[in-house]
């Protein structure tokens, strides 16, 4: 376009006429080969959305799997637990730890000492 621009400043009247059809020209074509780039790059961000959506539908699917291989050993592993003997274990422990704690409290007695002493 410059190169035509150039020869415009220089030619007589009738060259003027052929060198603005030719820029015409050459705009039209610039503005045709825009279209077709806009158009391409349309084309590959739809292919990139359709391979980001496959992408996104395989790892769901493999999520979804994972859940069902961990909840079917879940199962597995539940069946091996007795929750009457896991409550039965749990109060027995109480049990022992406030045994414990009532062994500490009458190993901890003083023996002829009254318990109303202030240190002060």
């Amino acid at each position: 376009m410059n190169k035509i621009r150039e020869q415009l400043k220089r030619a007589n009247p009738s060259q003027q006429a052929r060198l603005k059809k030719r820029a015409m020209a050459l705009l039209k074509q610039k503005r045709m080969y825009e279209g077709q780039r806009e158009m391409t790059e349309g084309q590959i961000f739809n292919m990139e959305q359709v391979g980001f959506a496959i992408d996104s539908v395989k790892d769901t699917v493999d999520h979804v799997n994972c859940l069902k291989s961990a909840t079917q050993s879940l199962k597995v592993e539940q069946k091996k637990l007795d929750i009457g003997k896991i409550e039965n274990m749990q109060d027995e422990l109480q049990d022992m730890f406030e045994d414990n704690d009532e062994i500490q409290e009458i190993l901890g007695r003083s023996y002829m000492m009254p318990e109303d002493i202030d240190d002060e």
